[in-house]
């Protein structure tokens, strides 16, 4: 029986981002957008502020203006709502007519972006994500958020690894989850070097090219090499013949075949339904077994060690019988009659040993 990994529940040991953190991280990004956005009009209004505050103590030296209070004599002119008197000068008199219809313009542009971004930060998605992968240092870039992208995003996201996702189809459905997460995500066709600069493929660690256009995925690759000659490049393709092409000819650290990946998992599961799980390495089958030990077999009383060093077969989990479970085991740890091991090895040893020990599957 095949058993499919469950990233909701896989338990990680490593040390995960303070989501507290990423959370003020992701504000912080979302406060640049904003001001940048508004820095335009709250120059203008500055402008306006400083400008008539000039004008009052110039003109108005008599009354010995200081700054803040010509400043916000202007101000109430904003809000056509005067401080003193209709002045002498003509300049002061034009600024009772100009100021409060371009404050006023300026101002409700103001409180209506500020709303809008608000109720709706989607609307500057693109720059958000575009100043927070610029933050990041080290981080994954994963091209392609399909079944297979998005399940390679899950699992990283619970690792605590930084990931900016790039996507094409705008309508795939998993991209809302990607955005709630809070990742940067960027929609468009990552062959464009802009989309790469965007996601600051300059400062990666790696690039996961995970569409299902073998050769996008190959020149996205390369252009990530030249942007950065240090990356690890990560490739799926559909063809495991030019994987293995492409990974010794142009020097890709990982590429691999869909199809060659999940062969050996439908092919075992079919000859024994022991097998939970199989790959190939180095063309050797290496399957995954959980076995139930009984009293009358040699492998109650031997230790874990015992296994591996005689047999050459590992146990990456014991349930023990006396309740709880430990993932690998310690080499002295005793094995019991009723423990359930979770057993990993070359096919023929492990059919071997089952056929001689007293371990059944479990």
């Amino acid at each position: 029986m095949l058993r499919q990994l469950n990233i909701d529940q896989l338990h990680v040991s490593r040390r995960r981002r303070r989501p507290i953190l990423t959370r003020l991280w992701r504000e912080w990004c979302f406060v640049r957008v904003a001001v940048a956005l508004f820095f335009p009009r709250v120059l203008i209004l500055g402008v306006v502020l400083a400008g008539g505050a000039l004008l009052f103590q110039r003109f108005e030296p008599e009354k010995q203006h200081s700054f803040i209070k010509a400043a916000y004599l202007v101000w109430s002119l904003v809000f056509a709502q005067p401080g003193e008197d209709f002045p002498a000068h003509p300049l002061l008199q034009s600024l009772f007519f100009i100021v409060p219809v371009l404050g006023l313009t300026v101002l409700i542009e103001l409180i209506i972006e500020l709303s809008r971004i608000l109720r709706d930060r989607r609307s500057n998605q693109v720059a958000w994500s575009k100043v927070m992968a610029a933050s990041m240092q080290n981080h994954i870039v994963l091209i392609g958020c399909g079944k297979l992208g998005f399940r390679v995003f899950k699992l990283l996201r619970r690792l605590g690894e930084p990931v900016v996702v790039i996507e094409r189809d705008q309508n795939i459905p998993f991209l809302e989850e990607v955005r709630r997460e809070g990742s940067p995500l960027l929609v468009g066709d990552a062959r464009d070097d802009r989309m790469l600069i965007d996601a600051h493929v300059a400062s990666a660690r790696s690039i996961i090219l995970a569409s299902s256009d073998d050769l996008a995925n190959l020149e996205i690759a390369l252009d990530a090499r030249r942007m950065n000659p240090g990356i690890r490049v990560v490739l799926r393709m559909f063809d495991q013949n030019l994987a293995d092409k492409v990974r010794e000819g142009f020097h890709i650290h990982i590429a691999i075949s869909q199809s060659a990946m999940s062969a050996p998992a439908f092919a075992m599961a079919a000859v024994d339904k022991a097998n939970l799980n199989s790959l190939v390495v180095n063309d050797q089958l290496v399957v995954m077994q959980r076995w139930k030990v009984y009293a009358d077999g040699p492998i109650a009383g031997k230790s874990v060690g015992d296994l591996t060093a005689t047999h050459g077969i590992g146990v990456m989990e014991r349930r023990s019988v006396r309740g709880g479970a430990q993932l690998f085991p310690a080499p002295a740890a005793k094995i019991e009659a009723g423990d359930e091991l979770l057993v990993q090895g070359p096919f023929e040893a492990i059919t071997a040993l089952r056929r001689k020990l007293g371990a059944q599957p479990g």
